[in-house]
C-alpha cells in the first residue's frame, strides 16, 4: 500500500512529461557584447531530470574541432505554466533563461544585466 501511495505522490508532484525536456540540446550560442572575451559557439546540453518537482540539470558543452568541451553545469527549474527553465548562478553573477517551444528552446545567458548570449537549441533525435 506504501508503494502505492508513494507512486501516486510522485505522479502527481510531476506537472508535465519529463520526456518532452529530458534529453540532449544542440545549436546556437551567439554573443552579443563585443568587444567581449565570449565568442559565437555551437551548443550542447545535455538535460536530465533531478527527480524533483520542476528541477532539472543540465550540462552545457560548446563544440571545438567536432568535440564537445564542458562549459558548465546547473540544476535549472521548469515553470510549467510559462514553459521556462531557469537557472541563476550566484558565483559568477549569470542567469539563463530558456523558452521551451516544442523541440526548441530559445534562451538567453543576462550577465551585469546586459543579454550577453542568445542561445536557439533544438532537441536532438535520441532514438
Amino acid at each position: 500500500m506504501l508503494l502505492i501511495l508513494s507512486s501516486i505522490t510522485h505522479a502527481q508532484a510531476k506537472t508535465h512529461d519529463d520526456s518532452l525536456l529530458v534529453g540532449t540540446w544542440k545549436g546556437t550560442s551567439i554573443c552579443q557584447v563585443r568587444p567581449s572575451p565570449c565568442n559565437d559557439e555551437i551548443a550542447v546540453c545535455h538535460l536530465t531530470s533531478n527527480h524533483t518537482k520542476n528541477s532539472y540539470h543540465i550540462v552545457m558543452n560548446k563544440v571545438v574541432n567536432e568535440k564537445e568541451e564542458d562549459m558548465g553545469v546547473g540544476d535549472y527549474t521548469f515553470d510549467a505554466g510559462q514553459k521556462t527553465l531557469s537557472y541563476w548562478d550566484e558565483q559568477h553573477k549569470i542567469a539563463f533563461t530558456f523558452h521551451v517551444i516544442g523541440d526548441r528552446m530559445e534562451g538567453t545567458l543576462v550577465y551585469q544585466n546586459k543579454i550577453y548570449r542568445i542561445i536557439k537549441l533544438s532537441k536532438a533525435n535520441n532514438n
